[in-house]
């Protein structure tokens, strides 16, 4: 937002010059007001304030203060993200972050696109080779994502930090690239979805919003709702899409991938990789000691 900002200056009218002043200055305003609202505090019209989100290349208002959201996000560190959740008088701190995890999980029915998801989703499926790239808080997400993947993909791969490029510089063709990351954005993972791009790749995101760098990058994007927890990335509803994904990818795989849940079952079963609870009596009975008598 502010490089279209930037970008466009010295083609403002007065009054557009006067938005981008305010909007910079107090990005808090903009993030959070609506275009009649803003209108008024600048002193111009709620048609001229329209008019200049869409003089930046935005598709309507809602588009343009979720760039300002971005904005602010990126601009808040984690100090300043801590003094912003100061906590509130009629609710403990306990209650207000399960409070806002939950928010953010139910706002997944009206923020996140269903089609979305099932597109993605398919793409997958049909996929050669699965590579995700996930950074800083965001590696836990992108951990867990190939965690699952992997159970029913043939090929997928975490990237690492150290060799991303050439890793990728030797991806089959029809690879898909997915990128994870909220705000603030991991420079690295943007690198790496330009990177794909540049080598021919497929690439995907799931991130915050269409505006979101990311997007910007993607053929398949999934938006999720996000908010942080104080100074902590918060991904509860995150995580909820991404085990959306994960079925997604199952459905369409059919039965190829109940087939190889059952292998697998098979396998952890016959190797003890889950230590279940086993009755004294039981473990014994394996080993051949006779049980013992009281």
């Amino acid at each position: 937002m502010r490089d279209r900002i930037t970008a466009k200056r010295s083609d403002m009218s007065p009054a557009q010059t006067k938005i981008a002043a305010y909007v910079l200055e107090h990005l808090r305003d903009a993030a959070f007001l609506s275009a009649a609202e803003l209108a008024e505090r600048i002193g111009v019209s709620e048609a001229t304030m329209i008019r200049f989100a869409a003089f930046l290349g935005y598709e309507g208002y809602t588009l343009f203060r979720e760039a300002v959201g971005d904005a602010l996000l990126q601009r808040l560190s984690t100090l300043e993200r801590m003094k912003e959740y100061a906590p509130e008088e009629e609710s403990s701190l306990f209650d207000r972050v399960v409070r806002d995890d939950l928010e953010a999980v139910a706002a997944i029915r009206t923020n996140t696109s269903e089609s979305d998801v099932d597109a993605l989703g398919r793409a997958l499926a049909a996929s050669g080779a699965v590579y995700i790239a996930g950074n800083r808080s965001s590696f836990a997400l992108a951990y867990y994502f190939s965690f699952y993947l992997s159970w029913i993909l043939p090929n997928v791969k975490l990237l690492s930090p150290d060799i991303p490029y050439e890793t990728l510089f030797n991806a089959p063709h029809e690879s898909l690239v997915v990128g994870i990351s909220f705000p603030r954005y991991s420079s690295w993972t943007l690198r790496v979805l330009e990177d794909a791009k540049t080598l021919g790749l497929h690439t995907a995101a799931i991130t915050d919003s269409p505006g979101s760098p990311l997007a910007m990058r993607s053929t398949y994007v999934v938006t999720v709702p996000y908010r942080p927890v104080s100074f902590i990335d918060s991904f509860a509803a995150p995580l909820s899409v991404i085990n959306c994904l994960v079925l997604s990818v199952s459905s369409h795989l059919g039965e190829e991938a109940a087939e190889k849940l059952e292998a697998l079952e098979e396998y952890w079963s016959r190797n003890r990789v889950y230590d279940g609870v086993v009755r004294p009596d039981a473990a014994r009975r394996e080993t051949g000691e006779p049980p013992r008598r009281c």
